[in-house]
């Protein structure tokens, strides 16, 4: 590489936030075809899937703490169920315990979708990962999660 050249690496490979792009950039690839099946985005079906864990681990659903467990942004959220209110997937209430926030909860056309979309979403990460060794998909989701924890705002 010349002296002029503004890139750090040799390969471009040799670049984390290339290697994150790319993988990235395959994994919605391969969600955008799954999800278009049930007439979803990809962040409605993490808005749904986060509701479907709320749900199943007694959690209070509100637009807040879905910003948190899904880190999708604010306005994003707020959009993404809009959505998923008129496509009749959810409902919105106001809190009774905090004016400040807004519950969500599934319909049962929603709750019925996400669950057939999750199972279609988890055998697409089997098959995506299926190229790892369990010791390498442990050590995967350790060192994501580390990256997570470390670069939330």
């Amino acid at each position: 590489m010349s002296n002029s050249s503004p890139f750090k690496h040799e390969a471009a490979d040799d670049s984390v936030g290339f290697l994150l792009w790319k993988i990235t950039t395959l994994w919605q690839r391969k969600l955008a075809v799954v999800l278009g099946g049930f007439g979803i985005t990809q962040t409605q079906f993490a808005i749904l899937a986060s509701l479907r864990w709320f749900q199943d681990n007694q959690k209070l659903a509100t637009q807040t703490n879905l910003v948190e467990h899904t880190k999708i942004d604010k306005m994003t959220i707020s959009k993404a169920i809009r959505k998923l209110e008129l496509n009749g997937l959810v409902e919105r209430t106001s809190s009774l315990s905090d004016a400040r926030n807004t519950n969500v909860q599934f319909t049962k056309e929603g709750n019925s979708l996400i669950i057939k979309a999750i199972f279609t979403i988890e055998t697409a990460d089997d098959e995506f990962f299926s190229c790892l060794t369990e010791s390498q998909l442990k050590q995967y989701k350790s060192l994501t999660s580390s990256l997570i924890k470390s670069n939330t705002l």
